[in-house]
């Protein structure tokens, strides 16, 4: 029997979509073998953007998430849904009212008001810099201000899982090992910095590997994709991030998301037990 599923769902939001994307993406993760379309509606303020979503919901009936603020468009959606039949949800409302409560305030009702160029926001992009600039060892002898370093043989998502770090607001610097190179840690600044190390599973290092090296055209550095060569890699790193008392994630079949949130995790702890020592 065959439990797969179709759906159509509508994200509609009157700012870039982010907010709504990632509530659906949270969601869906629930219910696998559910076969989604997605239409996306983005930066709708006015009527004529609900007549569009009007007719496509006329063409593809299905869920309505949304994300609007504004109560006349809000309003116009809603009585939409309503006459169409069409399930819908807006997914800020209880966190929002919950807010509201508790503070005694109502909300603002901007659109877009998580994307408001603050300090916070200039100090995430800057930190997105920093991890471009200290990518794969580059410029390690100049860390004094970054809040970690990721360590780890080629291929085991240190540069995704930095920059998106520096979307949290870390400031992260990474370093790919190399077979015969030792680990420069006398041009570390900081001695005890907070340095983790990551591994992964080497029969699953080859095939990453192997698709990376198709992809750059390059099948003359055989040994790049070889399992006794990736495995003798994997147990040196291994033996260098004991050495230092590091600690270590393995990325085998993880998301860079959930990645992060180990790391960030872990180096909540190494601060709060610095805080306390």
């Amino acid at each position: 029997m065959n439990n797969r599923r179709n759906l159509h769902l509508h994200l509609i939001s009157d700012s870039t979509g982010e907010t709504v994307h990632q509530f659906a993406r949270a969601a869906l993760a629930q219910f696998p073998e559910t076969n989604i379309t997605e239409h996306i509606w983005t930066l709708v303020r006015n009527k004529a953007h609900i007549d569009a979503i009007d007719r496509n919901l006329e063409k593809n009936p299905g869920v309505v998430l949304f994300s609007v603020v504004n109560k006349e468009v809000r309003d116009m959606l809603e009585k939409l849904c309503k006459e169409k039949g069409i399930p819908n949800l807006s997914i800020l409302d209880s966190v929002v009212d919950l807010f509201s409560n508790v503070l005694g305030t109502k909300q603002s009702l901007l659109a877009g008001a998580q994307h408001k160029l603050d300090t916070a926001y200039f100090m995430r992009m800057a930190a997105v810099e920093y991890a471009v600039v200290h990518d794969d060892g580059l410029n390690i002898e100049n860390l004094d201000e970054a809040d970690m370093l990721l360590v780890g043989v080629s291929r085991t998502s240190k540069t995704p899982t930095s920059m998106y770090l520096g979307h949290r607001g870390f400031k992260v610097a990474n370093y790919a090992l190399v077979p015969g190179v030792p680990f420069p840690i006398d041009k570390l600044p900081q001695k005890d910095m907070f340095i983790i190390g990551l591994t992964t599973d080497p029969k699953r290092l080859v095939q990453v590997r192997k698709t990376r090296l198709q992809h750059l055209s390059n099948s003359n550095n055989s040994t790049y994709a070889d399992l006794d060569m990736i495995t003798n890699e994997v147990r040196e790193a291994r033996k260098l991030f004991n050495k230092y008392n590091w600690p270590v994630i393995d990325v085998s079949r993880r998301s860079v998301e959930e990645i992060a949130a180990s790391i960030i995790h872990l180096y909540r702890s190494w601060i709060d037990k610095k805080e306390h020592v």
